[in-house]
């Protein structure tokens, strides 16, 4: 394998500049293959399952195909230790991806659902045995292995192996990849400057397959290499210029000189480059903002000519059906916000030009708002096809905009074509105060809610007693204790039917000056003061310290310090009651209960605990912390039973041993539990 062009690091050594290498991999194909659907079917994908013998690992943007679920049930009854990443809330595909976590974790599945950090986890690859590795364009559905044009990568070459370890096992536990994988893979986030590359280095020829529109930076290198004199070919989905962007983009890359070539049948699902007869791009990229640089997806440049000659004949024959877009424009039509928003099935999937003043900015993400007569219209402009970074829009400024009108995921929005243009840079917005309950009729505005800060396990809201609304996060929300009474500016937004905020500005309720802002974060925070400030650490990741008071299992025990308590969830070694440890990992909940899901344990000594004796009606305090409770036992069963004193009641689930007989007057010692709002025992011993 040949992991850097050799010239290149010379050449940096020489003029002393510094030059980042891009991950070409020189692998024979005795160890690498490629393969295309629907030419292959499933057979690859059930090979790679059905040959595991220790551990078979998954990450996957969604997984709905039979045959892929029973090859895994049977590879979890031979013993395969089997391990699958799942995005929970794939595009339009939410009620898919719960089902798969639900039928993966009933056949015994190790599942998880993939770090919230990414827009989206839109890899596609798995490793058997370290051994053998599929890494490329399908998903683990009846259209990704029997349906769409598809490509993706066989190997057993060990270092293409080890770095996708890499990545999946730091998903898995919710760390970063670090730079090493890089060297052999192409990555997202930030993957854009490995695509580049192999589009700005194409002299002769570049073939293109591509399910979405090239945005931003991209669109500009594919422009250039056509002027530039290379022979660009693209092949489309017919259906990307059903909308006027997706038509003026691929339209202005025809006038450019590219070839743009739309396919009905097969759906083109692929994202493959192959630049002159040097190097070909497979993976799960699209070349669209999102893709390169919010979600996490895995691809791999390679430079052996065997599979580059099988790409090309590929796409040739391909090319055969495409449909050659002319080179025109759409033409565009005039029309106000208010009028959009108010009949918005008029414009959908046109051209319009409009105006409007900034109400807010997150990245390339901007809502604008417009007022015509007495009605006032606002909503999101998209910027990411025409700017990878965050534009220079400042709130107040009306722009000029020429964009298709579209929707994403229930909101409204214009996907810009070209870049606004700033024609006022004097307007300040004035929010508007609606109801708690009147969220639809400012879609796409700046509103001023007033209400208490409170927190679930899926996020921060902003109540008023009788109601609440959820605050998004465009941006990092600041850190404000639940219970604190502010007023909450940001825009309201469409979230698949469902209006909530996303914030901008918050400010005291008392005084109305902004004096909330974005605080740093211990490092290595006590368990007292996660249990504090949940808002403050809820997703981080964290260092803590704590004595073990009782392990349940090889994955799943509990640690206390200065009378706070904390389950700890992940591989933790032969730890065992006493032992004092420092464990490090995401700070989450399950199932209402506070835990750290370890990305890492050090055993640092080792102590006597003792657990807390109270009443039962006073176990809610000592939420997963060690405690004796003593009384009579009723509705005992095989493994659990009920303990009631003089305050009240509770119910004992024994993992181990003999449960004790009905009318027995016994002391139960373990961890109280809080399970869904419910305080249980967790048994560890029994004492009459």
């Amino acid at each position: 394998m040949k992991k850097f062009l050799f010239l290149m690091g010379l050449l940096s050594i020489l003029t002393g500049v510094l030059i980042f290498a891009q991950p070409i991999v020189q692998s024979t194909t005795t160890l690498t293959t490629i393969f295309f659907e629907p030419d292959a079917g499933e057979t690859p994908f059930l090979n790679v399952i059905n040959s595991a013998k220790k551990d078979l690992k998954i990450e996957v943007y969604v997984m709905t195909a039979r045959d892929v679920f029973s090859a895994l049930k049977k590879a979890v009854k031979r013993g395969v230790d089997v391990q699958v990443i799942l995005t929970q809330h794939p595009y339009n595909m939410q009620a898919q991806s719960k089902y798969a976590y639900e039928n993966l974790k009933s056949m015994g599945v190790n599942v998880k659902w993939a770090p919230a950090r990414f827009a989206y986890d839109h890899a596609k690859f798995m490793v058997s045995d370290t051994s053998t590795a599929i890494f490329g364009t399908s998903n683990l559905t009846y259209s990704g292995i029997s349906q769409n044009f598809e490509a993706n990568v066989l190997t057993k070459d060990p270092q293409l192996i080890k770095a996708l370890i890499t990545v999946f096992n730091a998903d898995w536990n919710n760390t970063r990849a670090g730079s090493v994988p890089r060297e052999f893979l192409v990555l997202s986030p930030n993957s854009e400057s490995d695509i580049l590359w192999l589009i700005n280095n194409a002299k002769k020829t570049l073939k293109i397959a591509e399910e979405e529109v090239p945005e931003g930076n991209v669109f500009n290198a594919i422009k250039a290499a056509a002027k530039r004199g290379v022979k660009v070919q693209i092949i489309e989905p017919i259906s990307n210029i059903k909308n006027a962007s997706g038509q003026y983009t691929l339209g202005s890359l025809s006038i450019a000189g590219v070839q743009v070539g739309l396919v009905k049948e097969p759906f083109i699902h692929a994202k493959m480059i192959v630049s002159d007869d040097n190097y070909i791009f497979i993976g799960s990229e699209n070349v669209s903002y999102t893709s390169m640089y919010k979600n996490r997806e895995v691809g791999a440049i390679l430079a052996n000519e065997k599979l580059i000659v099988q790409a090309s004949r590929r796409f040739d024959s391909l090319w055969k059906a495409v449909s050659i877009l002319p080179p025109e424009l759409p033409t565009s039509q005039m029309a106000f916000l208010p009028q959009i928003v108010s009949n918005p099935y008029r414009y959908i999937g046109k051209l319009v030009k409009t105006l409007g003043t900034v109400e807010a900015v997150f990245g390339p993400t901007v809502f604008i708002s417009y007022t015509l007569g007495n009605k006032i219209g606002g909503l999101e402009l998209w910027l990411g096809h025409v700017a990878n970074n965050s534009p220079e829009f400042m709130v107040g400024q009306t722009v000029r905009v020429v964009g298709s009108v579209e929707t994403y995921e229930g909101q409204l929005e214009i996907s810009a074509i070209v870049p606004p243009q700033i024609i006022s840079k004097s307007l300040l917005s004035l929010p508007f105060q609606p109801a708690f309950d009147d969220m639809s009729k400012y879609c796409g505005l700046i509103v001023l809610l007033k209400g208490d800060i409170n927190f679930s396990n899926d996020g921060m809201y902003i109540s008023n007693g009788k109601r609440s609304v959820k605050l998004l996060p465009l941006e990092k929300l600041p850190t404000i204790p639940s219970g604190t009474n502010v007023y909450a500016e940001g825009i309201i937004v469409n979230k698949n039917g469902k209006y909530e905020m996303a914030p901008t500005n918050f400010y005291s309720a008392n005084s109305y000056v902004p004096v909330l802002k974005k605080g740093e974060i211990s490092k290595k925070p006590t368990l007292a003061e996660l249990r504090k400030n949940t808002h403050l650490y809820y997703s981080q990741s964290v260092t803590s310290t704590g004595i073990v008071p009782a392990v349940v299992s090889p994955s799943n025990a509990y640690i206390q310090s200065n009378g706070y308590g904390m389950r700890i969830y992940g591989e933790h070694g032969k730890i065992k009651p006493g032992d004092i440890v420092e464990v490090t990992g995401k700070f989450t909940s399950y199932n209402g209960s506070l835990e750290i899901d370890l990305s890492g344990l050090k055993i640092t000594g080792h102590s006597t605990i003792f657990p807390v004796l109270t009443k039962i009606s006073e176990i809610p305090k000592y939420s997963e912390l060690f405690v004796e409770i003593k009384g009579k036992v009723f509705n005992s069963k095989k493994k659990s039973f009920y303990v009631k004193d003089d305050s009240g009641k509770v119910y004992v689930y024994l993992p181990k041993g003999k449960a004790p007989k009905n009318g027995d007057v016994i002391k139960v010692i373990g961890i109280a539990v809080k399970y869904k709002d419910i305080y249980e025992v967790y048994a560890t011993q029994l004492l009459k």
